[in-house]
């Protein structure tokens, strides 16, 4: 038999152990800055103007200014002046007539008696829309200064951090060889 030699191998291992980067992001949150400036609004409103005449009503009551009543009372004259005359020639006109029997003054003095004056309307006609209302509206002003929003807006740059990772690479087995020689049997 012939003697063999063994050679046996192992083969060398590389262990290699890696730890991951990590990145460290933050970012600060925007600054926002908010002011408001609120709108005036002004009005102005004068009161409005309400005249209210009663001169009607002045006159039904009281006759009203002399001038009005004086000239109420002449107007009426013409009036009364015709009425009068008309009167007269009624009464010339029987006193004339021959045809008529009776003595007509006796009658007509005690009818100029019984009438009496005139009448002469002396107040003013009452009514219940003897006050007359006028109202003028005044404008209304209206000023809006208008408001404002002023916004500020700071941002922030993100942080970034960055912690490096490692690898570690070491020798697990070493590479080996063995070789084994055949046994010799040196007693023979």
């Amino acid at each position: 038999m012939v003697p063999f030699i063994s050679i046996q191998s192992q083969r060398g291992l590389i262990g290699i152990e890696s730890e991951r980067g990590r990145y460290d992001i933050r970012r600060p949150k925007p600054e926002l800055q908010v002011q408001s400036i609120k709108a005036v609004v002004t009005a102005t409103n004068r009161p409005g103007n309400l005249q209210i005449d009663q001169t009607l009503t002045n006159n039904a009551l009281t006759g009203g200014k002399p001038e009005v009543f004086w000239n109420r009372i002449y107007s009426q004259y013409k009036q009364i002046a015709q009425q009068n005359i008309q009167q007269i020639v009624e009464k010339g006109n029987r006193m004339g007539n021959i045809a008529r029997r009776d003595n007509p003054i006796p009658e007509l003095a005690l009818n100029d008696f019984v009438e009496g004056a005139p009448d002469l309307q002396v107040f003013g006609f009452a009514s219940p829309t003897n006050i007359e209302f006028q109202y003028t509206p005044n404008d209304v002003n209206l000023q809006v200064d208008r408001g404002r929003l002023n916004i500020d807006v700071q941002v922030h740059r993100p942080e970034i951090n960055f912690e490096r990772g490692n690898v570690n690479i070491y020798m697990q087995q070493y590479p080996k060889v063995t070789i084994t020689p055949p046994k010799i049997d040196i007693t023979a």
